[in-house]
């Protein structure tokens, strides 16, 4: 049973909120976790039409997906997203989501990183605090797609948190991670929503951590 609730197997994919859950069921005792705030600004589709996403090369060090320019169901073309540290996994706004407890474990994670020797503290703020300003994510977008440096009218659009885990070496995990009991499963760093809702995504957990312990036993 978890908080009453009974069942014969659990999926935890609950995103902010997986690694605490995940504590439950005694797994992912090492990390901690400290969200960032993806910003985004968007245009008409027909302003800037694109297909396909498209993204920059990975940083060799830091996990963050970079500025990309993304078309969306709902008829607008998007750039971003930022990756700026926030004191709440729901603080999509400045003045709301603030958690303590969210400030204290965030203020922990970042104090792993500062001491470890993964990633230096001081490029993260050069790479990412520009981007508050829109003309630098237009400048960085442009690079991708020239188009962009021409657009006008761009809005802002909702954001989205990245739950980011940090281990004990102070190291940022650059991957999801996927781990199971007898009668559970989480998903833990589930930093892109496009990817853990995608149905393939969904049938490899099926395929390898449920249906194949299950015939090995």
């Amino acid at each position: 049973t978890l908080d009453g609730e009974e069942f014969d197997f659990l999926i935890n994919a609950a995103g902010a909120g997986a690694l605490d859950i995940a504590k439950r069921f005694g797994l992912g005792q090492q990390f901690l976790v400290t969200p960032f705030l993806g910003v985004y600004w968007g245009v008409a589709s027909e302003v800037l039409p694109v297909e396909l996403p498209i993204y920059p090369t990975p940083h060799p060090v830091n996990p963050f997906l970079g500025v990309h320019v993304t078309p969306t169901s709902y008829g607008k073309t998007k750039i971003g997203p930022t990756a700026i540290p926030v004191l709440g996994r729901e603080q999509y706004s400045p003045l709301s989501g603030i958690s303590f407890s969210d400030s204290i474990q965030s203020l922990l994670a970042f104090m792993r990183i500062a001491r470890g020797k993964s990633h230096s503290l001081t490029q993260m703020m050069q790479s990412e605090l520009p981007k508050f300003s829109l003309k630098a994510m237009v400048r960085e977008a442009a690079v991708l797609h020239e188009s962009v440096a021409a657009v006008r009218g761009w809005e802002p659009l909702p954001g989205g948190i990245r739950a980011q885990l940090v281990d004990k070496s102070g190291s940022l995990i650059q991957d999801f991670l996927v781990e199971t009991t007898t009668n559970s499963l989480h998903v833990l760093n589930a930093v892109s929503p496009g990817w853990t809702s995608a149905l393939p995504f969904g049938r490899w957990l099926v395929e390898r951590h449920i249906e194949r312990p299950l015939g090995e036993m």
